[in-house]
């Protein structure tokens, strides 16, 4: 059982390290010839974030443009984004305001719908082109709302990632859900209660008597 569901998607332009961001870290759902054939990679994710147990709903958009006009659909009912680039690949950053532009144009003005931008390291320094404070700024000048840097060889940040989306889609939902934790400790403190008053009334039904 889960305390939120949300879908969310990954865009921008088709890198590997995109790819592998969903193949290597999450449980993939389309086989890659269906994903070839629809223009999307679709994956689930689970995760604990401040006690809430969540379930990620990951829509990979591919970046090819033949898939292009299948974006709106893929992009309904979302309700956070991750910026996907890679900093091996400065080319990877040209089409960041097309992307942009795409996401925000399907949202209604009362949407909720944070986006982080995402850097995928190189295993070694030197393969680098976009450098961390690059991709800070990118973050800023686009007004999103968060800049993480993940290397795929290590793991090094990629649960950071889903968990910081996580925790700003969670406080920023109309009405947060509670823990099933709480529940199930509310609950808990509820029957021991109930519990303790039935003894006493036990207790003063056998001294009545006596």
């Amino acid at each position: 059982m889960y305390d939120a569901n949300f879908k969310i998607i990954l865009f921008g332009d088709e890198t590997e390290g995109k790819k592998t961001l969903t193949h290597k870290h999450m449980i993939n759902l389309f086989s890659s010839s269906q994903a070839d054939s629809l223009g999307v990679d679709f994956e689930v994710k689970s995760l604990s974030v401040d006690q809430y147990k969540i379930k990620l709903q990951i829509w990979d958009i591919s970046g090819d443009r033949r898939f292009r006009d299948f974006l709106p659909t893929y992009i309904s009912h979302a309700r956070g984004g991750l910026f996907v680039y890679d900093v091996t690949e400065r080319n990877s950053l040209i089409n960041v305001d097309f992307w942009l532009t795409l996401v925000k144009k399907e949202l209604a003005k009362e949407d909720i719908f944070p986006i982080i931008a995402v850097g995928i390291v190189p295993d070694s320094e030197n393969q680098r082109q976009v450098s961390s404070e690059e991709g800070r700024r990118l973050a800023a000048l686009n007004s999103l709302d968060g800049f993480v840097e993940c290397s795929l060889i290590s793991g090094a940040n990629v649960e950071k990632i889903f968990e910081a989306l996580s925790k700003l889609m969670l406080e920023r939902s109309p009405t947060p859900p509670e823990p099933a934790i709480t529940k199930a400790h509310r609950k808990s403190k509820g029957n021991a209660l109930s519990a303790k008053k039935k003894r006493k009334k036990e207790k003063k039904k056998r001294k009545s008597k006596d």
